[in-house]
């Protein structure tokens, strides 16, 4: 949750107008276990006060948005990511890094940069980049009952030609390649976004 409401805090706090989109539009689900005691932040608490998690009902279908009409495209994450993002989101990312717009995701959102491609390469390739590492997935896999095996991000985004940028276990880091910026967990998403705000001159 707080890969949503960190970021749409940080972008609306600036003026800027954000619309929320998914992968098939309509409600997007959000991982319980982000909202459960210790991880839920305050800006979590400050999005179901205001009423502005009723945004998550009614998000746009990605297939609907054209790059022209938005500076900045962010994807946030989630473990659902793994399996949605790296063909639901290709398509729009290659678009939006064609025409030169700020393109960013945290945590597994650069699930949806690895089939992204600009001029026929792909768009991480050579460029600095992070993202949910080896170490942090091994740490929830622990805490987790997950009935599948976990795609490592972390080994994904070297194969595509990524320059892997870590940091410390659940600490922020954040880091920003020319227009593509990449945060590596839940506490990078602020970060992330701030990054974001100065790749846009605000």
């Amino acid at each position: 949750m707080e890969e949503v409401t960190g970021p749409y805090y940080t972008f609306t706090g600036k003026g800027c107008e954000v619309t929320i989109a998914s992968i098939k539009g309509g409600k997007v689900p959000i991982d319980a276990f982000s909202l459960g005691e210790g991880f839920k932040t305050e800006n979590d608490t400050k999005f179901e006060s205001t009423g502005d998690v009723k945004k998550l009902e009614s998000s746009v279908a990605v297939s609907t948005l054209s790059p022209d009409a938005f500076d900045c495209i962010f994807l946030a994450g989630g473990h659902g990511t793994v399996i949605d993002f790296p063909d639901g989101a290709a398509d729009i990312v290659s678009k939006a890094a064609a025409a030169g717009k700020v393109v960013a995701a945290v945590c597994h959102g650069p699930m949806g940069l690895l089939k992204a491609t600009v001029d026929g390469k792909p768009l991480v390739a050579g460029k600095k980049v992070c993202g949910f590492s080896n170490e942090e997935e091994a740490a929830v896999i622990g805490m987790r009952d997950f009935k599948e095996k976990i795609i490592s991000l972390e080994d994904s985004l070297k194969e595509a030609g990524g320059e892997y940028v870590p940091g410390s276990m659940f600490a922020p880091n954040a880091v920003r390649d020319g227009s593509l910026i990449t945060g590596q967990n839940p506490g990078s998403s602020v970060k992330a976004a701030e990054l974001c705000c100065e790749a846009l001159g605000l």
